[in-house]
């Protein structure tokens, strides 16, 4: 055998034992079909399969042609402060929804809606779960450490966002293609994921950027994002016109606004979210909204002493104490305390024998204090001289007993009283009322 022969025969050995160990071996595209269909019927008891996986390189500078606008933009948070995106289709994202709220999956209608918060909240564990078991059991280390770390961060509102977060140089795109439930829909779930060179040169990066004086970074940031654009749209009016009325507009066509919109025109995003409200005016001839603010105090109530020169009330003054009535207690003088001691002593004792008040001893009239007054009507009763002398009254024994006396002795006889049944009727008297005297 010659040496030619002997190498052919050693290469078709060798070249067979490589297609059964690669046959054997977990690679990225065969962990990720294994562990898609573990997981979405470990999450959400869903079956699922996947019919392809497609892994290719993309440009940091494609990024956004391939995003849609349509589908579920995911923003993913990886190791070393890298991004990553997920880009899942609506009809993936329905089946999900559908899955989770009624139990069953229904065929693709065509109907097309904007993604939720809520949409990326119950996709959320279904990528995070599929990401960290298809790191695990991948066979090969640069496979691991393409897709290890990474997790749901948030909901990018539009391509445009997601674009301009996913910054790496060059990217793998890692697009599995679903059959969910036997058939009833098809989609995609999309994985971009910076190169592990991107990520290098990143980090290489970072520390030449540490070596350097610090910047400063606030003013950057400030300046990188007031320089972005902000697409608003201004709702002047919202009209309801018939189907007929709408296939005969023209060019040039005029349409009726309602009265009193311009001062409440909506602005809102591209999506269709409210963002504040505003009035429609003009500057130097061009048209201009200006933007209506609620008041101050609606979120930052006036109570203070110090914000009384930014409150539009009248000064209030303090009332005085006059023409208040007073709860103080007066305080009495001398004369009035010994008036208030005389009184008592000559208050009665209730609580005598038989429920009967008993009076109560009164002092020795020297212990009785003088009542002081300056009245001219009061007089002193101590002197007794000033009182007049009264006359001796005449004897009283020589007054008859009218008791003794039963026959009317010295009193003049009466006459019969007449008959009092000739009287005459008093029913047609006037009714007498009474009259106060005052």
């Amino acid at each position: 055998m010659s040496e030619t022969e002997e190498q052919s025969i050693l290469g078709r050995k060798t070249a067979a034992g490589r297609e059964q160990r690669k046959a054997r071996a977990m690679t990225l595209q065969k962990a990720m079909r294994v562990t898609m269909a573990k997981v979405a019927d470990q999450v959400m008891d869903l079956p699922v399969s996947v019919i392809g996986v497609v892994v290719q390189s993309v440009a940091g500078d494609d990024v956004e042609a391939a995003l849609d606008d349509a589908a579920l933009l995911l923003l993913l948070d990886g190791p070393a402060r890298c991004t990553g995106g997920v880009v899942i289709d609506p009809g993936v994202v329905g089946a999900f929804i559908q899955q989770q709220t009624i139990g069953s999956v229904q065929p693709d209608m065509g109907d097309t809606r904007p993604m939720t918060r809520t949409d990326a909240a119950i996709c959320a564990p279904l990528i995070d779960a599929l990401i960290a078991r298809a790191a695990r059991i991948a066979d090969e280390e640069d496979d691991r450490a393409l897709i290890e770390g990474f997790t749901f961060g948030a909901k990018a509102e539009d391509a445009r966002i997601l674009a301009l977060v996913l910054d790496a140089a060059d990217y793998v795109s890692i697009r599995l293609t679903l059959d969910i439930d036997r058939g009833s829909r098809q989609g995609t779930i999309t994985l971009l994921l910076p190169t592990l060179q991107a990520r290098q040169d990143t980090v290489d990066g970072e520390g030449d950027e540490a070596d350097e004086p610090e910047s400063d970074l606030g003013g950057e940031l400030a300046g990188a994002v007031m320089g972005l654009n902000a697409d608003l749209d201004m709702i002047v009016c919202t009209l309801q016109l018939p189907l007929n009325t709408l296939q005969a507009w023209e060019i040039g066509q005029t349409l009726p606004l309602t009265p009193g919109t311009f001062p409440s025109v909506q602005i809102t995003t591209r999506l269709g979210r409210v963002l504040a409200r505003g009035m429609v005016g003009q500057v130097d001839g061009i048209r201009a909204v200006m933007p209506t603010r609620p008041p101050t105090h609606a979120s930052q109530p006036l109570r203070r002493e110090s914000d009384r020169p930014n409150i539009d009330l009248p000064q209030v003054e303090v009332l005085s104490s006059t023409g208040r009535r007073s709860t103080v207690p007066r305080e009495l003088d001398v004369n009035d305390a010994e008036i208030e001691e005389a009184m008592r002593a000559l208050s009665l004792k209730l609580d005598g024998p038989d429920g009967v008040s008993e009076p109560v001893a009164l002092p020795p009239p020297s212990d009785i204090p003088d009542v002081v007054t300056d009245s001219p009507a009061m007089v002193d009763m101590s002197a007794t001289d000033a009182l007049p002398d009264l006359e001796d009254l005449s004897n009283l024994e020589d007054l008859p007993d009218l008791a003794a006396s039963s026959d009317n002795d010295g009193l003049p006889e009466l006459d019969d009283f007449p008959d009092l049944e000739d009287l005459p009727d008093l029913a047609d008297l006037p009714d007498l009322q009474m009259q106060s005297a005052g």
